[in-house]
């Protein structure tokens, strides 16, 4: 007539113990392939504005002492490191031409691109960027 109680499970069984494990494994996984992820996106936006940076500065210069051809001309320029912070091997192409319009003759169209990086680089890539500049 005297009941016998139940026993109380304490701690966890092995397959519980295993399912937590496999759970908190597949996180860190998944953690692990963010962050690389976001450190491969930090570079490619660093190198995206130090690019930006020499473009800009660049037009800045010659729209401050605009020394432009009358013909159109394209340079090429070695910007990667030890130039900047760019990878080896970048290069800025600046291509000038005439832009004449019925009331201005002294107009030029400037086109800045910088390419770094190989093709199948997955941080390779290039700005563009483009002004109209007035011969003093």
């Amino acid at each position: 007539m005297f009941s016998v109680p139940a026993r109380r499970q304490l701690g966890l069984s092995l397959v519980e113990a295993l399912i937590t494990i496999v759970i908190i494994a597949f996180g860190l996984l998944a953690i692990a392939g963010t962050l690389g992820w976001v450190s491969k996106n930090t570079t490619k936006l660093r190198y995206q504005e130090i690019a930006l940076s020499l473009a800009e500065s660049r037009l800045a210069e010659l729209e401050t002492n605009p020394r432009l051809p009358a013909r159109p001309t394209t340079w090429v320029v070695n910007v990667g490191r030890p130039h900047s912070g760019l990878p080896e091997g970048a290069t800025m192409r600046i291509y000038s031409e005439p832009y004449p319009t019925p009331t201005e003759r002294r107009l030029r169209r400037v086109l800045i691109e910088i390419r770094w990086g190989t093709p199948g680089d997955p941080l390779a890539g290039s700005i563009r960027r483009e002004r109209l500049i007035c011969l003093r």
